[in-house]
C-alpha cells in the first residue's frame, strides 16, 4: 500500500498529460491534415465543399424528382448500405453561399427501445465501417474541445469526419470543410 502511495504523484502526473494531450492532439491532427496540401472536396451524393446553394438546391430538387431524397430545407435520404436500412436528415451549412459543411443526423428506421441492436451504439460502429470502406477514413476516438467530448474523428486534407452518439437513437455525423476557417 505504501508503494502506491510512493508513485501517486507519478501516476497523477501522467493521467494529466494524457488527459491535456488529447485536445492538443486534436488541434495536431487538424493542423497535419491542412498543411499536407490535400483537399478532399467530395461528401455524398454528388454533394461537395464549395456546391453553391443554387448548385445544392438544383442537385436535390433532381434528386427529389428521381425519388432518391425527398424535402427541400432538411433533406431525408433512405441509406440501404448499413446492416439495417436507415435514416440521414441533413442540410448544409453555408458561408459565402457555398458548402462550408453539413450536419447529418442517421437513425435506424426500426428503432424502439426494445430494439437494441438498433441503438445508436451499433449504429456508429456500423457507421464508422460503412465510412472507412466508402472514404478510405481512419477514425480514431478523440476528445473534440468544440464538442466538449469525444467523438470519432478521421481527417484527410481540409475533410474532417467526426462521427458521435446524439441521443439512443441517433448518431450525428459532420462534414467539415477545415480550410473555410483557416
Amino acid at each position: 500500500m505504501i508503494r502506491i502511495f510512493k508513485h501517486l504523484p507519478t501516476i497523477v502526473i501522467v493521467f494529466l498529460i494524457i488527459s491535456c494531450s488529447s485536445e492538443q492532439s486534436y488541434d495536431s491532427l487538424v493542423k497535419e491534415g491542412l498543411s499536407s496540401g490535400i483537399v478532399a472536396d467530395s461528401l455524398f451524393l454528388g454533394y461537395h465543399f464549395g456546391m453553391s446553394i443554387e448548385e445544392f438546391h438544383s442537385s436535390s430538387m433532381e434528386m427529389n424528382r428521381r425519388g432518391e431524397i425527398t424535402g427541400y430545407t432538411k433533406v431525408v435520404y433512405r441509406l440501404e448500405s448499413l446492416p439495417y436500412p436507415a435514416i440521414m436528415e441533413f442540410y448544409p451549412i453555408f458561408l459565402d453561399g457555398v458548402i462550408e459543411e453539413i450536419p447529418v443526423t442517421i437513425s435506424y428506421e426500426g428503432w424502439a427501445p426494445w430494439n437494441e441492436h438498433l441503438f445508436s451504439n451499433e449504429l456508429i460502429e456500423d457507421i464508422k465501417e460503412y465510412y472507412i470502406e466508402i472514404y478510405d477514413a481512419e477514425f480514431i476516438n478523440i476528445f473534440v474541445p468544440e464538442l466538449n467530448s469525444e467523438a470519432y474523428v478521421d481527417i484527410q486534407g481540409n475533410r474532417e469526419i467526426r462521427i458521435y452518439q446524439d441521443s439512443p437513437s441517433t448518431v450525428m455525423v459532420h462534414f467539415i470543410d477545415l480550410s473555410v476557417n483557416q
